[in-house]
């Protein structure tokens, strides 16, 4: 078998943190091995030396100073740690830190099958522990059958889901296929699969294809899961323009039971009449927090049901305010309207809240808007028309209140909403 020796001490030492960050071992990997090596490095090799040479079989001794020697960057001896490190098995057989130390040094050292014997006496000393699992996982991933780190990654899994986040992000950055990791790795649960998702989420943009697919497993798998757990894939398939997958995904748990049915055709919007709980994603309603606009739900017109929505303004600033809406899909190149039931009690300003469309992939576009609502009024239909554009596929709706233009304009007041619609217009 070839042997790749590293021939400077500053590149083993250097490789084996890189190599580790490159796989994205997180807190559990970079972080211990850098504030490890930079302590050693500050240790007294002096001192280590000296309580050496009093207990000269004491295998805690023989390891410290075999990870002095190895992380050492100035003044360490790579020979000298693989000594250390294989007298301290051999004093200590039993612990398996020191034979896993010993196999990242024969790896790092070209030795691959000095490493996997090093590897598999750690796993006959402790083979059911996370940490010792966790590191011969590490261990194969670093040679040239990365596909062995599997069985022990699962088992970590299995010993200690918490890990599955940090699992999956080492994985995924070293296989980048979603098919192996669901098929090799992960258990066919949604705990796994989210967690896989929400690693893929956060690499960005370029992993939307894997994240459809880790979506359609899930799916597949028939198990429980809530709707708000997979709120953030479905904004994140907004948030990257990938709507048609959106719009499939939010159909998936609609067949799965997990939304109220749609409307009524040709109703566009989902929980119009605010029945349903408010999720805050995806196609519902969404309430942003906002300094100094308290939002809750009360009765509307016609009573306790349907609800109205209850937007408190505190007088103490002149915001511009958007935070309360809804995504909706709507085709290019037609004519919609858009309306709803409002009420205000003591707005304070000659801006008031009022209806906005906006086109959402047309930077904010605004298509539509109603006029502003002063003063104190009763129940009464507000409603906008608006033409999409021909690039237009996602709008949102909702209220808004634009900043006054005049000294004095911060807002007070409370403004009622309900039994919305997004409707198209027929033969427009």
């Amino acid at each position: 078998m070839p042997r790749f020796v590293l021939v400077s001490r500053a590149h083993r030492a250097l490789a084996l943190l890189v190599g580790l960050a490159a796989l994205g071992a997180g807190v559990l990997g970079v972080l211990r091995w850098f504030e490890g090596a930079r302590g050693r490095e500050a240790e007294d090799k002096a001192a280590l030396e000296r309580a050496l040479a009093a207990a000269p079989d004491d295998a805690r001794l023989h390891h410290r100073l075999g990870q002095w020697e190895q992380f050492s960057l100035a003044d360490g001896d790579f020979q000298q740690a693989l000594a250390h490190f294989r007298r301290a098995t051999e004093l200590n057989p039993h612990e398996s830190a020191y034979w896993l130390d010993l196999a990242d040094a024969w790896l790092l050292a070209g030795d691959a099958a000095a490493a996997e014997a090093a590897a598999q006496e750690a796993l006959q000393v402790d083979p059911r522990t996370p940490r010792t699992l966790w590191r011969v996982g590490n261990f194969w991933l670093r040679t040239a059958e990365p596909a062995r780190a599997f069985p022990y990654f699962r088992r970590v899994l299995e010993t200690d889901p918490q890990l599955t986040p940090l699992v999956v992000q080492v994985c995924h950055r070293t296989f980048r296929d979603p098919e192996i990791l669901v098929r090799e790795l992960l258990p066919p649960e949604p705990p796994f699969l989210l967690a896989y998702l929400r690693q893929l989420v956060r690499e960005g943009e370029a992993e939307a294809p894997a994240a459809v697919r880790v979506w359609e497993k899930l799916v597949e798998t028939g198990r429980p899961f809530e709707a708000r757990d997979v709120l953030f894939y479905l904004d994140y398939m907004i948030r990257t323009r990938h709507l048609p997958e959106a719009v499939k995904a939010w159909g998936d748990l609609r067949r799965r039971g997990l939304l109220p049915g749609p409307a009524a055709s040709p109703e566009l919007l989902h929980n119009p009449d605010l029945g349903a709980p408010i999720l805050g994603g995806g196609f519902d309603w969404r309430i942003e927090p906002v300094a100094h606009v308290s939002v809750s739900l009360g009765p509307g017109r016609r009573g306790e049901r349907p609800p109205a929505v209850v937007i408190r303004f505190s007088g103490e600033v002149n915001l511009h305010y958007r935070g309360f809406y809804q995504y909706a899909v709507v085709e290019p190149n037609r004519r919609y309207r858009f309306q709803a039931w409002l009420r205000t009690d003591n707005i304070t300003t000659e801006s008031g809240p009022r209806l906005e469309v906006a086109d959402v992939y047309g930077g904010g576009r605004v298509l539509a808007r109603s006029p502003g609502m002063v003063g104190t009024s009763e129940w009464a239909p507000e409603e906008v028309e608006f033409a999409s554009g021909p690039e237009t596929r996602l709008v949102r709706v909702g209220l808004t209140r634009l900043p006054s233009r005049r000294l004095g304009g911060e807002i007070r007041g409370v403004v009622l909403a309900g039994e919305f619609s997004l409707q198209p217009l027929r033969g427009r």
